[in-house]
């Protein structure tokens, strides 16, 4: 007849707290292995999910979904105004923006610039880049009246000219017009530097071209609707790209990163269990005597082996929650600094963080499967001892 306990899983869960409250040291080194490991973790996904949120945030808000360019051999898109009818009938359509591109020469002073110059509406192009928000002197919507630009910093600054002065912009074999600067705007990250606005008209003029343009920048409600508009306007005969297509560094960039970042953590994870596992391990050696005893007072092998599977959990749920508060900690201690860096183009970001619950809930069942795995065989181990000789030892 036993003399355990008639409910088994008081018993066994007994047995986990004194092993638990009794080897404090081992306790200490398993939780910390597993805390410390899942706050790692946590702070790779939360730059990892925060360098996802901002990459998404410019394709949504300050890039175009889908691009139309000419007609092959065409140097220009004409009879715009129908094509922007079929646009307009594409499901998910929120904006067209139609512009008329030219490298244009700039000249203030005794300074050169060759410029990149877009003649667009700026209302429409608002609603695609935001410039507005970027603006850091004058007036961006300024250029729909006169012959008026606005430039990026950078440029303005190899140009040395300031809001209200007036630069000479110019085009080989065509006549060139004198600009007046009405606005001086912060380059986005990942814009190229020597990028100007005036309106489709002032473009006009300058190429000596009429009711013509270069491209259609297009805004979706659904960005994964890109690729099908794409599609659509293609069987016209233009060439459309998608976001896909024309920012392909952007998907390449996310799978790497996140590629790295799940195999680093996946890696610190299987240590930190391996670490319980250890600690498993010598604790079946060093209760051999004890764990005989209660087989032979009527435990049964499950019964051991679901002694040392529960600590192993319970072991892994304590380390995952302190790691847990301790990455959180850190995140948003970190999200808090606003810390800033330089990216390859010498662009200044902020170090990208985001809080997602799903990853943090994700990182801790891992850290307890794992944790549970590893203490797989010490339990084993542990269930198949010989009580008659483990008394002995």
């Amino acid at each position: 007849m036993s003399l355990l306990p008639s409910v088994v899983p008081e018993f066994e869960i007994a047995v986990v707290i004194r092993h638990i409250v009794y080897r404090r040291r081992a306790t200490l080194l398993s939780v910390a292995a597993i805390a410390l490991a899942v706050a790692i973790s946590l702070l790779f996904v939360s730059m990892q999910d925060g360098l996802k949120d901002m990459l998404f945030d410019v394709i949504v808000e300050d890039l175009p979904h889908v691009t139309v360019s000419p007609k092959d051999g065409d140097d220009y898109i004409y009879l715009y105004k129908s094509l922007i009818e079929k646009i307009w009938l594409i499901p998910g359509v929120t904006v067209v923006s139609p512009s008329i591109w030219a490298d244009v020469t700039f000249t203030y002073k005794e300074n050169v610039e060759t410029v990149s110059l877009s003649g667009s509406d700026p209302d429409d192009i608002e609603q695609i880049y935001h410039v507005e928000k970027n603006i850091i002197a004058g007036d961006f919507s300024a250029i729909k009246s006169g012959k008026k630009v606005v430039l990026a910093n950078k440029l303005a600054e190899d140009l040395n000219v300031k809001v209200g002065q007036t630069i000479y912009a110019s085009i080989p074999d065509e006549k060139g017009s004198s600009l007046m600067v009405s606005g001086i705007f912060e380059l986005p990250t990942g814009w190229p530097e020597n990028v100007a606005f005036v309106s489709r008209s002032t473009a006009r003029d300058l190429l000596g071209e009429g009711d013509v343009i270069s491209t259609v920048n297009i805004k979706l409600n659904d960005i994964y609707l890109a690729d099908a508009a794409a599609a659509n306007l293609q069987g016209y005969g233009y060439k459309a790209e998608s976001w896909q297509t024309l920012y392909p560094e952007i998907l390449e960039t996310l799978a790497i990163e996140e590629f790295q970042n799940r195999l680093i953590m996946l890696l610190i994870l299987i240590i930190a269990a391996f670490g319980i596992g250890s600690v498993m391990y010598m604790l079946v050696n060093e209760k051999t005597s004890e764990i005989g005893m209660l087989m032979a007072m009527g435990a049964s092998g499950s019964n051991i082996r679901n002694i040392f599977l529960i600590e192993s959990a319970v072991l892994g749920i304590i380390g995952g929650l302190i790691g847990v508060l301790l990455g959180l900690s850190v995140s948003l201690y970190l999200k808090s600094l606003e810390i800033k860096m330089n990216t390859p183009g010498g662009q200044e970001m902020t170090l990208p963080m985001a809080i997602n619950a799903s990853s943090f809930l994700a990182i801790m069942l891992v850290a307890v499967v794992l944790s549970i795995m590893a203490g797989s065989y010490p339990a084993w181990k542990a269930s198949r001892l010989d009580p008659a000789l483990a008394i002995n030892e």
